[in-house]
């Protein structure tokens, strides 16, 4: 039986960062950290993690300098792209516990789930999850929704003891600089009260995270299934911060 624990950045809000969350965590980790991922994009139907790589492969192939920084990056830590798995939702349960079972040396399987909690193969996965992290911004309907949603799971699946979940965790992202701390103060303490918890770590809000891979030469990598983050866009992005607090966490360990 495999030690990989199973993690899923989750909410049934629409646009809060799920799946660029996933990419960029796991790319940090694998790439800077030497620790082994794999992602099951199981977002039917769009599989956009799936996508993304299968464009970015393309681009790579097709792009003399991106070509050369591959050969680089290969020839420098011997790491092939990390696998994305395109699994069918409602064969998701099977999958992981196939994955699991088998001969791996995966430490974190990341899952891209569907934003709903109105299928019961989402309640399932999320439930035999090791955790579940919930990005949300500091708007009034994202918040009540996410704190709706976490609620669920802590008070429905956590505390009932249905499944293998041990943590779920707010994580603030899309955070303005120019907002209060003593609003996200006022917030983490509420939170507090009704058994919900928020990571340390918060996310600011940046158009770094539209940095995907390009062309053009002169552009910093941020986002990307094939390349580690730009070190000089990293500073500041929480990112790394974000992955130390994860490996405190779940105790993961290189090697």
């Amino acid at each position: 039986m495999s030690d990989t624990i199973v993690v899923a950045f989750s909410n049934q809000k629409g646009g809060v960062g799920k799946s660029t969350l996933t990419v960029l965590l796991a790319s940090y980790l694998y790439y800077e950290k030497g620790i082994k991922v794999a992602i099951m994009d199981c977002d039917s139907p769009q599989h956009s993690l799936v996508g993304e790589r299968n464009r970015e492969l393309k681009t790579v192939s097709e792009t003399e300098h991106l070509a050369q920084m591959a050969h680089e990056l290969l020839t420098q830590t011997g790491l092939q792209p990390y696998a994305i798995m395109k699994i069918p939702l409602e064969e998701t349960m099977f999958r992981i516990r196939q994955y699991l079972s088998g001969d791996n040396d995966t430490q974190v399987l990341f899952l891209d789930l569907p934003g709903t909690m109105n299928n019961p193969n989402v309640l399932q996965i999320i439930s035999n999850c090791d955790y579940v992290f919930c990005p949300m911004a500091a708007c009034k309907y994202d918040i009540e929704s996410t704190l709706g949603y976490c609620q669920f799971i802590h008070d429905r699946l956590m505390t009932m003891g249905y499944g293998n979940l041990k943590g779920v965790k707010i994580l603030w992202n899309k955070v303005d600089a120019r907002e209060r701390t003593d609003l996200y103060n006022a917030y983490d303490e509420f939170m507090e009260s009704i058994g919900l918890e928020a990571m340390k770590t918060t996310i600011p809000a940046s158009v770094r995270f539209k940095k995907e891979l390009s062309c053009n030469p002169k552009h910093q990598i941020f986002r990307s299934t094939v390349f580690p983050p730009s070190s000089a866009i990293v500073k500041g992005s929480g990112i790394d911060e974000l992955a130390e607090e994860f490996l405190k966490l779940t105790g993961v360990r290189n090697g």
